[in-house]
């Protein structure tokens, strides 16, 4: 009963080290490959550029017009409008903070 026992232990690791050895070896034969590839995006890239252009001047007129709605939410004294004014501010911020920001998506 004990070697049965020592016999499955055994089998266990001879398992866990096959595992091991194959997941090592072939992360040593993935990460010494060299891929080259040539990307060829000059049309898209030209068009990503001129829409990123477009995006910040659009998020800049949206962050002016929730600026005004802010403004008036104040003068009114009406807290629906102040908070729809900030979310509105805030939209277009990110809007041109995501049309600056294109390098980060490899673009």
């Amino acid at each position: 009963m004990k070697l049965l026992k020592n016999n499955k232990t055994l089998n266990k690791i001879k398992e866990k080290l096959t595992v091991l050895s194959a997941t090592i070896t072939g992360t040593f034969i993935l990460a010494s490959s060299r891929v080259y590839a040539d990307s060829n995006t000059g049309s898209i890239d030209s068009f990503i550029n001129f829409a990123c252009d477009w995006l910040t001047k659009i998020g800049g007129v949206i962050a002016l017009v929730g600026g005004v709605m802010f403004a008036l939410g104040w003068q009114r004294e009406d807290a629906e409008g102040k908070s729809r004014g900030l979310m509105t501010l805030m939209a277009g911020f990110m809007l041109v903070a995501i049309a600056q920001s294109k390098n980060l998506f490899g673009l």
